[in-house]
Parts: C-alpha cells; sequence; structure tokens
C-alpha cells in the first residue's frame, strides 16, 4: 500500500529542486518616461529595469524648475521590471517650465542605478508620442 505523504512536505521539498536564477548584472533602469495629466498636477511615470533575481527598491522624485522636490515615492522590493505610476505635484503646478524625474534603484542598501529624466510640466498624449 502506499504511503501518502504530507502535502507540505511535497510542496517544500518542489520548490527546493527550482534551480534558482542567477543574475548577470545587478538590475538597472532600462528606460522612463514621465506624462503630465491634463490638470498638471499629475505625473504618470512609467519605469522599466531590467530583469533581477532578488527583488529592488525603487524611489521616485518630482523636482521642480527650482530643485525643490514636488513629489515623492518609495516602492519596497518591487517584483515586476515594470512599474506604471501617478505621482501628484504638492505644489502648484508651473506650466510649460522644465521638471525632472529622479530615480533611485536599490537593493540591501546598496544603489545599484540612479537616472535623471527631464520633462516639461506640458500635457501631451502618450499616444501622439509613439506615432511621431
Amino acid at each position: 500500500m502506499t504511503e501518502l505523504r504530507d502535502p507540505d512536505e511535497i510542496y517544500r521539498e518542489a520548490l527546493q529542486r527550482i534551480p534558482r536564477a542567477r543574475e548577470e548584472h545587478p538590475p538597472v533602469i532600462e528606460r522612463a518616461e514621465a506624462w503630465p495629466y491634463p490638470d498638471l498636477r499629475r505625473v504618470w511615470v512609467r519605469v522599466q529595469t531590467s530583469p533581477f533575481d532578488a527583488y529592488p527598491n525603487l524611489a521616485l522624485a518630482i523636482e521642480d524648475p527650482d530643485g525643490a522636490v514636488v513629489s515623492s515615492m518609495f516602492l519596497v522590493e518591487i517584483r515586476e521590471i515594470y512599474q506604471s505610476l501617478t505621482l501628484h505635484l504638492r505644489q502648484p503646478p508651473r506650466p510649460g517650465e522644465s521638471y525632472r524625474l529622479l530615480i533611485e534603484l536599490s537593493r540591501d542598501e546598496g544603489v545599484l542605478d540612479t537616472g535623471e529624466f527631464p520633462f516639461e510640466l506640458t500635457f501631451r498624449e502618450p499616444d501622439d508620442a509613439q506615432r511621431g
């Protein structure tokens, strides 16, 4: 007669047999975009990183033309390489002026990559950018 095994034990053994992925290099920011909403008080941010094995953190900040941080967000242990978020500006918008999206990718208290992406605080359709 076949002996029944604990399903939890079978599951743990199966997890141990899964080969662990190895990063060829630490993850980096591959691309990022900032798209102001029509009200100019919110900014749609899209960030793509390279693949990773261990989950990194992602810090985002938007600086106004004077260099003051007017929005920020910190994501702990992101699970996907693609992030799509909305950041809300804490100061009145300055239409048509240059802002900067600052990104920091980190893990285990170490910085893996940083990026600075300037954008103009002007509404434009994201679909128009792909056509033009």
